[in-house]
């Protein structure tokens, strides 16, 4: 066999390990971020076509689960910026979409009042609030995956759970 098919089933191998590692996690993550199982499917898979096109480049990444959770990431903006142009995305009664399906909890009641409290937060704190209690990143591959330093994850969530404690309170002093 030659040098470079025998690098190239590694690099398969290595993409099959990924998927089987953390696709469950970025296709949870791409579900609460876009808010359809079929649009989070669609950009999953363009995630892992845009793995498989680095190629010979991906030897050199070394946290290889956090860079697919970048990639998911600037993936699904790329996505939501086409749909944005077509139409305007609009959260269903201020419920996150799909949050409800994809979280599972004692209560429903519980998982609506989440929702809502989520829906209510910046953008950017939401985010690192997902992918630290939901997805299980650390800050530091939260920062890899959204391109800020750790300190800004860090106090994105410290700031985010303060609002949502505020909001799951009841109090009107949370912004």
């Amino acid at each position: 066999m030659a040098a470079g098919s025998i690098i190239m089933e590694r690099m398969k191998d290595r993409l099959e390990e990924l998927y089987d590692r953390c696709g469950e996690r970025l296709y949870h993550y791409l579900f609460l971020k876009l808010g359809s199982a079929g649009d989070a499917e669609d950009v999953l898979q363009e995630v892992f076509m845009r793995l498989s096109g680095a190629g010979l480049r991906l030897r050199f990444v070394r946290r290889l689960d956090a860079f697919a959770f970048k990639i998911a990431r600037n993936e699904a903006l790329r996505f939501l910026g086409r749909r944005k142009a077509r139409d305007v995305r609009r959260l269903d009664g201020g419920l996150l979409p799909g949050f409800a399906e994809a979280v599972e909890g004692p209560d429903p009641a519980e998982v609506r009042d989440l929702s809502t409290a989520l829906a209510g937060l910046p953008e950017a704190q939401r985010e690192v609030i997902v992918l630290r209690y939901f997805e299980g990143l650390s800050f530091k591959d939260i920062a890899g995956a959204c391109g800020i330093s750790e300190n800004t994850a860090s106090s994105r969530c410290r700031y985010g759970l303060d609002k949502l404690r505020a909001i799951l309170e009841g109090r009107h002093d949370a912004f």
